[in-house]
């Protein structure tokens, strides 16, 4: 006899599914297993039976027999009629609607917090800023085109110049002493 290839039906750990796409593959595969089922205990039991889920990404899936609305429609008032399943209808989309709003305003309301944080951070950070005297080494911070005084964007850009200079010389040197120690290897 040959050892099986494939492991088979197994019994699996019933608990949520961590990954969204594993979860939504899940149910397309689970989904039609369920219909199934229903459909027969509606055959063999003459049980008339509805079912209503959302998948994770907020998509409705009903299922019914003989249909959803007649089924809904008979356990919300009693016996159902024909011309009622339209009313149905529109209780599940406004249920849905509904649902769809106030997640919207949750979101909403997170997003006007956030923005009312972050202003009375910036409020408090201008108010800590004026606080603040200017500091002479805080020079570079300043835009040049900011500043009114024309003898004070002198003195910024003779600091400037200085700083280039330094920099420039500061570099030459490092330039020089890697030359020199390549050579001398």
């Amino acid at each position: 006899m040959k050892p099986k290839k494939t492991k088979g039906k197994q019994r699996i750990n019933i608990k949520k599914i961590e990954k969204d796409e594993d979860r939504l593959v899940t149910l397309s595969k689970r989904r039609n297993g369920i219909y199934t089922k229903l459909s027969e205990l509606f055959i063999l039991c003459g049980a008339e039976v509805a079912f209503l889920g959302y998948s994770c990404s907020g998509k409705p899936y009903t299922f019914g027999s003989p249909s959803f609305q007649a089924v809904a429609e008979r356990f919300l008032n009693g016996e159902a009629s024909s011309s009622s399943s339209s009313s149905l209808q529109r209780s599940v989309m406004n249920a849905h609607q509904q649902a769809k709003i106030q997640e919207l305003c949750k979101v909403y309301n997170r997003l006007v917090e956030e923005i009312t944080v972050e202003e009375v951070k910036l409020k408090k950070a201008a108010a800590l800023a004026e606080m603040m005297p200017m500091n002479e080494d805080a020079w570079w911070k300043v835009d040049p085109n900011d500043v009114k005084d024309r003898e004070e964007v002198k003195k910024m850009m003779e600091k400037h110049q200085e700083l280039y200079e330094k920099l420039c010389e500061e570099a030459a040197s490092r330039i020089k002493r890697g030359h020199d120690e390549n050579n001398n290897k």
